[in-house]
């Protein structure tokens, strides 16, 4: 099903003006209805004129769109290190993109389906980013260390493994001897404790803290109207996101929106959590995260821009970081159902222990992420429980056990638990 639910239709299709506060890139264009004392209209596209500047762009979130490539192209290179042929790895290499810095002079491993990027190195869309500056300094429920601290730890074991042929190009080398995936661990964790967290935990949050009568000394637009953007840039949804089917979302499928031949990773490509809103549609019935979460953002920007009552704002806010919320606790139920799935098939020919590793790790690691959102649904209580069923690494054990029985009770509590929070139905909770 196609996003296409707006009553408005921009009819041009303008680069996203792109950057962080300062050092970005800012291909500049034109696209929402236009403003004047009687406002504007939500438009279809995340692209709105400036108030201030005649002609060019008021929205900028390059900075979002280089964390969301750093993080994707850490799990990339992660993953190659399992491949066949892979070549081994330092600490160093897999810190030059978690603890970014521009003298790298790197690439993005990133490729879009079926079209070149516009650009291809990090610091040709914004300077001075990285993930390591960036990720929320909470402890970790379960682990008594922050989510910088053990991404590093993970990180150094890596490397090591990458040391031991017998590991290198194969899963082993990034999974423990207790058989947790690292490189998913590494990459879900992040996803919340990035840009879920920045999307959540500071630039919503902080919202009704910026001004939104001026523009920003030197920019196009105002502090809440950028501090909108940002979370916008972390959801990571492309700007005519609507346009996009669920599935080609979730097959990672990019729109050259502006014919010029090539995909623009600032407003023409999905990121983890956009894609994530995706598939859980398709898994699901009755949910529409992806709509649900774009027309928020839509209409909470626009509403900025027309200066309406912050009760009204705040509405838009909420949704938006609840919608974002419920994808990544569905995609832990899912993951709950994928690992039970793991774990009935142990001791048969059609058991894969990797796929165990791999699932328990995504479910773990979303979970984890569920902490570092500032208007979570979810209680401590909670999630404390969902840790303690999950524990810290999974478990292989005997189809009919006593102790079998007993982990597929703890985990089918995980899913009321889940349920409880969330008021997910019973269908979905069954099948996502």
């Amino acid at each position: 099903m196609f996003k296409a639910r707006f009553a408005i239709i921009v009819t041009v299709f303008a680069l996203v003006a792109c950057g962080d506060d300062d050092k970005g890139s800012n291909p500049m264009g034109s696209g929402s209805s236009g403003s004047g004392s009687s406002g504007i209209d939500v438009p279809s596209s995340y692209v709105f004129d400036s108030r201030f500047t005649p002609g060019e762009s008021s929205v900028s979130y390059s900075g979002q769109v280089v964390r969301n490539l750093l993080l994707q192209d850490l799990k990339i290179f992660t993953g190659n290190l399992g491949k066949e042929g892979a070549q081994s790895a330092s600490a160093e290499d897999m810190l030059r993109f978690y603890a970014h810095d521009d003298a790298y002079g790197m690439s993005t491993l990133t490729s879009p389906k079926d079209y070149s990027a516009v650009e291809s190195s990090y610091t040709a869309m914004s300077t001075g980013k990285n993930l390591s500056g960036k990720v929320a300094s909470d402890v970790v429920i379960g682990y008594d260390k922050t989510a910088d601290a053990l991404v590093r730890e993970w990180i150094d074991i890596i490397a090591e493994n990458s040391q031991d042929p017998a590991k290198l190009g194969t899963p082993a080398v990034y999974t423990t001897e207790d058989g947790v995936d690292l490189s998913q661990m590494i990459n879900k964790v992040l996803i919340g404790a990035v840009p879920y967290y920045q999307a959540t935990g500071k630039y919503l949050y902080l919202l009704f803290e910026k001004g939104n009568a001026a523009a920003k000394e030197g920019k196009t637009y105002t502090d809440m109207e950028h501090y909108w953007d940002e979370a916008f840039g972390y959801f990571g949804a492309a700007a005519d996101f609507n346009m996009y089917s669920d599935a080609d979302i979730k097959a990672g499928v990019s729109r050259d929106s502006n014919g010029d031949g090539k995909v623009d990773f600032k407003s023409e490509y999905n990121f983890a959590i956009a894609k994530g809103a995706a598939k859980r549609d398709l898994g699901g019935t009755g949910v529409d995260f992806t709509a649900d979460i774009f027309t928020a953002f839509l209409t909470g920007r626009t509403l900025i821009v027309n200066e309406a009552a912050q009760a009204d704002i705040e509405l838009q806010r909420s949704a938006a970081a609840n919608g974002m919320e419920k994808v990544i606790a569905a995609t832990v139920v899912h993951y709950i159902n994928d690992t039970l799935g793991d774990m009935a098939k142990y001791g048969t020919s059609d058991y894969s222990a990797t796929d165990h590793n791999k699932h328990w790790a995504e479910m773990k690691g979303y979970a984890v992420g569920l902490q570092f959102n500032a208007f979570k649904l979810i209680s401590d209580s909670q999630l404390s429980e969902l840790h303690g069923i999950f524990g810290k690494a999974p478990k292989y054990l005997e189809v009919g056990s006593s102790e079998y029985d007993q982990e597929v009770k703890n985990y089918q509590r995980a899913k009321q638990v889940m349920q409880d929070a969330y008021g997910f139905s019973n269908a979905n909770v069954e099948n996502w």
